[in-house]
């Protein structure tokens, strides 16, 4: 029994692996340059107070090429997926893209340490460490960043019927 999960721990670290190294493929990291307008253009700095090498766009890719498996920590949760270093990016590097995948493929493994879900259908939102800045800058408004624009859509619809069904109506008037 005990050796069945190993396997299969081992066989879900390798299909991990092999993920990461598509995503990395398919996003051309391997294609970067180490020209650094990645990190000169980066908004981590502005919105976490602080500059640290290794949540960088640089770090991440040099550290993914060489040692793949060991970003099980918060790093790769950092980025905002904001698409200024793939905008900037003379290689072509996608790097946004690769940080999707990479989060979507971390949470299909049970990596969910991280991430923020929707509180209604439990669909991936944001990165936690996102989720702590944005509530101390929304004012009143954090309460929007617990569902998906989906659950929030179907939420305020189903309101916006039962008012329209008692007769009242919500067209604008010009």
């Amino acid at each position: 029994m005990e050796s069945a999960k190993k396997q299969s721990k081992e066989s879900g670290e390798q299909e991990l692996t092999s993920g990461i190294r598509i995503l990395m493929e398919k996003n051309r990291l391997t294609a970067c340059l180490d020209c650094g307008k990645c990190s000169a253009v980066c908004p981590m700095v502005r919105v976490y107070g602080e500059y640290v090498h290794n949540r960088g766009t640089r770090s991440i890719v040099e550290r993914l090429s060489f040692d793949p498996e060991g970003l099980a920590d918060e790093t790769l949760w950092y980025c905002l997926a904001c698409r200024e270093c793939t905008f900037f990016c003379p290689s072509g590097v996608d790097f946004q893209n690769f940080m999707m995948g990479f989060r979507d493929l971390m949470i299909t493994h049970g990596h969910k340490e991280y991430a923020h879900f929707c509180s209604q259908c439990g669909a991936y939102l944001m990165p936690k460490r996102q989720l702590e800045v944005l509530k101390t800058t929304m004012n009143g408004t954090a309460d929007l960043l617990f569902e998906c624009p989906n659950c929030k859509k179907n939420r305020h619809g189903a309101v916006l019927f039962k008012l329209s069904s008692k007769g009242r109506s919500f067209t604008l008037q010009t």
